[in-house]
């Protein structure tokens, strides 16, 4: 089943309301941001990471947030947290690098999650395609990818 197929799946599953936007192809969270004409601050940002015990985990930010290394992996309980390679996250994840969705549950990975993301009103990840973003209610995204906050 396709990567959003599958998210539709867990969303109806789950009673989540939620928007479909279709745009053209994007690659970059302020692509993203102008595509849907809101603040890089509402989309969100999915890194398939790799810990010193090449463990894949999936830290989720907010678009407009860089990477702190080292909290990340503190976070997560690791010496040191570095990218996934783009082969292995398509073949794990079942998507590209660049529009991997905020739910761990589809290939079996941690999730780890900025607490700032769940305090937003409302959130626009990629379904697992670089041509569409999903609305969602932040508490939402919380509630459905049972994420660990760090």
């Amino acid at each position: 089943m396709p990567v959003e197929a599958n998210i539709v799946d867990i969303l109806k599953k789950n009673k989540i309301a939620y928007e479909v936007v279709e745009h053209e192809p994007v690659y970059t969270n302020p692509a993203m941001a102008e595509a849907l004409g809101v603040s890089e601050a509402e989309t969100v940002k999915s890194l398939v990471l790799l810990t010193k015990e090449k463990q894949m985990v999936v830290l989720v930010l907010p678009g407009d947030k860089k990477v702190d290394w080292k909290k990340a992996a503190a976070g997560i309980g690791t010496k040191k947290v570095s990218f996934a390679k783009p082969e292995a996250v398509l073949e794990k994840v079942g998507c590209e690098v660049g529009c991997v969705p905020p739910f761990g549950q589809l290939a079996s990975l941690p999730i780890f999650m900025d607490p700032d993301l769940a305090k937003k009103d409302v959130v626009y990840f990629n379904p697992g395609r670089h041509d569409k973003s999903f609305k969602i209610k932040a508490w939402d995204l919380k509630k459905v990818s049972k994420p660990k906050f760090i």
